[in-house]
């Protein structure tokens, strides 16, 4: 075969992901799968005990958003010290860089909280484990955004205070 008529190889694309965001992604997403459990866990916790003691109904707005409240404000920090350290490298962290990332968080709470009160209120719940499930389901959700934020804002590598004092 001719040289000249054989294909050129291919060059990497810059559209196409390499290696190194593809692990970050899936990084995030253990981390996410681990927060989105834990929150779970928590809401469901939270308004068992409400339920058997206090006399919430697992499908009353109030609680649902102060059980998922609780569980967010509880998980955040983790959520936030794991992707610093293990998702994107950027150790240690910052206190500036851990206000954007708050910022984002809420972001994504924000969506969370409306979607998990809009299917509350489209599927009524009677249990709590119903009710948590439906918050696991708007946490998750709501990873989309909050990774998205945190590659290009919180996390982006001309953010790092520590890493831009050195160039």
């Amino acid at each position: 075969m001719n040289p000249a008529s054989s294909p050129a190889p291919r060059e990497k694309n810059g559209s196409r992901l390499n290696r190194a965001e593809v692990l970050r992604i899936v990084r995030f997403g253990t981390v996410g799968a681990l927060g989105t459990l834990l929150n779970t866990l928590l809401v469901w916790v939270f308004l068992s005990f409400g339920y058997n003691h206090l006399g919430w109904h697992p499908s009353d707005h109030t609680v649902v958003t102060t059980a998922a409240t609780l569980a967010w404000i509880l998980c955040c920090g983790t959520n936030y010290l794991l992707n610093a350290l293990w998702t994107f490298h950027h150790w240690p962290p910052h206190w500036r860089q851990a206000l954007h990332y708050y910022a984002t968080a809420l972001l994504s709470f924000g969506v969370q909280i409306l979607l998990l009160n809009l299917l509350v209120y489209l599927i009524v719940t009677e249990r709590p484990i119903e009710t948590a499930v439906l918050n696991g389901v708007a946490v998750a959700t709501g990873a989309l955004i909050n990774y998205l934020a945190a590659s290009l804002w919180v996390f982006s590598p001309n953010r790092h205070p520590l890493r831009s004092r050195q160039r």
